[in-house]
């Protein structure tokens, strides 16, 4: 009799483990997005303050964004582009690797120029109804300014998201982490010199701290600002 055929044994089959989401923040970069210019937005712990920055495609470089810049800064209360491109003022970044220097970041490293920055005050909003709104506006401007014309291709925008969501170990940081002092001192009148006394706002530890890192560098800030038609 021909020997019996000796069946292979089957292999208990493996439980799988269910995988955890783990997405990047932002869009997926494929088709034109890989090389928009990239939007980054971030709340910081001044309530209802936001920054949002531009890089060239390879996320280590500033946009160049001179052209929107000078309309802002020469025709913006006319236009009230304040609201409509939800940007309060345009200042150029601290570089906070060295935050006690309290000195510019530069465009990329061969630059002499700073990379810019937007700043947004609006009570409500938040980091990602910020950020795709300039993201919309910076791309419909490239679309129509003069000094793209001569360009085949346009720059394009793209917003990768809430920089504190992408980072949320890392945490809230003061609107000093991104500004200059003296331009945080701008941003601090800017809100709250309309209906109240400086003196009350320097007696405010928490929100000084939260514009400028510590009360102590807020009040020194504010000291000598002239304030309502006074100091």
């Amino acid at each position: 009799m021909p020997p019996k055929s000796i069946a292979t044994p089957k292999k208990a089959a493996q439980a799988k483990d269910k995988l955890k989401w783990s997405q990047k923040s932002g869009p997926i970069s494929s088709g034109t997005n890989r090389w928009a210019h990239k939007v980054y937005t971030t709340s910081t712990e001044a309530d209802g303050i936001f920054v949002t920055w531009t890089s060239k495609p390879n996320g280590e470089e500033a946009s160049y964004v001179t052209p929107l810049k000078k309309l802002y800064l020469r025709d913006g209360a006319d236009l009230e582009l304040d609201k409509k491109w939800k940007i309060t003022g345009i200042y150029p970044r601290r570089d906070c690797k060295d935050p006690i220097a309290n000195k510019v970041l530069l465009g990329n490293k061969n630059s002499s120029w700073p990379w810019d920055c937007f700043v947004t005050a609006e009570e409500g909003a938040t980091a990602k109804s910020i950020g795709k709104h300039i993201t919309k506006v910076l791309t419909e401007f490239a679309a129509e300014a003069e000094e793209f014309k001569v360009q085949k291709y346009k720059p394009k925008y793209a917003f990768c998201g809430d920089v504190t969501e992408a980072q949320p170990k890392a945490g809230l940081k003061p609107l000093s982490h991104y500004l200059l002092d003296e331009n945080v001192a701008e941003v601090v009148k800017y809100v709250f010199e309309n209906g109240n006394e400086k003196d009350a706002v320097m007696n405010q530890d928490d929100l000084l701290k939260s514009f400028f890192g510590s009360a102590e560098k807020g009040r020194e800030m504010l000291e000598d600002c002239v304030w309502g038609g006074g100091t």
